[in-house]
């Protein structure tokens, strides 16, 4: 969801429940905010009502390749659909679970909207089920890991009320054909004249030693060819590509429209980490990566992006 600049005011996912009525996954830190900005978007002719019951439900994700098999054993439901599909089902004798075949770090697997008297019960089952298939409980860190790696943009990190979807690479997600939405203007005149900025996924080189220097941790200043441009947002070790991976925004230093090519061209990036300049390879696309088969997938091809020439 856009403002009037094209900008983000909520990185969301609406689940369609019925053909009038959504429920919408957002980022918690954001739960009072998102709620009063919606409420100020309902005129008062509008036939439309709001209610936060984010206090109903407990999201649990189960990510990696023996996600389905795990979660088969706990259901009777066919859990062969599709991404960005859900589905309300019972699980472990539990009713009214919504599983959405989606994870938010790039990995097959599933997230599941508990409601939260049952959180504790299907949480224990699918620790005990999952004993023999190595489940182990992780945090923020290594999600953030996995989606740093797969150049996976996050609320707060590289998303804010000031970035716009073709800046932040996800153009392809924009439709220009539909109806009017709010920031369509903006985004129209962005995609006439082209963007100023973009975030770019590096990758250092091997000059740099994760064992032995000092790791990047977000706000280092980026430079190209000498002339500083933007600074990183989000740093994490990827264990896929076996290198530290930056993500950040790289910017015109004289505000005109930048083309791919300035990225992309033969260009010599550096990040400076703790007054060291480590040299960086730059990409507008995530990495295409080897993953663990699942129903036929053998590694993950990111979809294609939308990029503003």
């Amino acid at each position: 969801m856009l403002n009037e600049r094209g900008g983000y005011e909520n990185d969301c996912l609406l689940i369609r429940r019925a053909d009038n009525r959504y429920l919408m996954l957002a980022p918690t830190t954001q739960q009072t905010r998102i709620m009063d900005w919606m409420r100020r978007q309902i005129t008062a002719e509008a036939c439309v009502s709001v209610s936060d019951i984010t206090s109903m439900y407990t999201v649990l994700c189960v990510v990696g390749p023996k996600s389905k098999e795990m979660l088969s054993l706990m259901c009777n439901t066919d859990l062969n659909f599709y991404g960005h599909m859900a589905k309300e089902i019972n699980i472990a004798y539990a009713s009214g679970v919504i599983v959405l075949s989606f994870t938010q770090v790039g990995e097959p697997g599933y997230t599941l909207l508990i409601p939260s008297e049952y959180t504790l019960h299907i949480y224990s089952q699918l620790m005990k089920i999952g004993h023999d298939y190595g489940i182990r409980n992780v945090g923020m860190m290594t999600m953030r890991a996995l989606r740093v790696e797969k150049f996976i943009p996050f609320w707060a990190e590289e998303l804010d009320s000031t970035v716009t979807p073709y800046e932040a690479g996800r153009g392809y997600k924009v439709k220009l054909n539909k109806e009017y939405f709010i920031g369509k203007f903006a985004l129209m005149r962005q995609a006439n004249q082209g963007i100023s900025r973009r975030l770019v996924h590096f990758t250092l080189e091997d000059t740099f030693d994760p064992d032995e220097d000092t790791w990047p941790w977000g706000g280092e200043p980026i430079y190209r060819n000498n002339i500083y441009v933007g600074n990183t947002t989000s740093t994490a070790f990827g264990f896929t590509l076996n290198k530290m991976v930056c993500l950040g925004w790289v910017k015109h230093p004289d505000g005109r429209v930048m083309s791919p090519d300035y990225i992309l061209g033969t260009s010599r990036f550096e990040i400076d980490i703790a007054g060291r300049r480590v040299a960086a390879r730059a990409s507008l696309q995530p990495p295409k990566m080897p993953v663990v088969k699942k129903d036929g997938f053998a590694s993950y091809r990111p979809k294609s992006r939308g990029i503003v020439a």
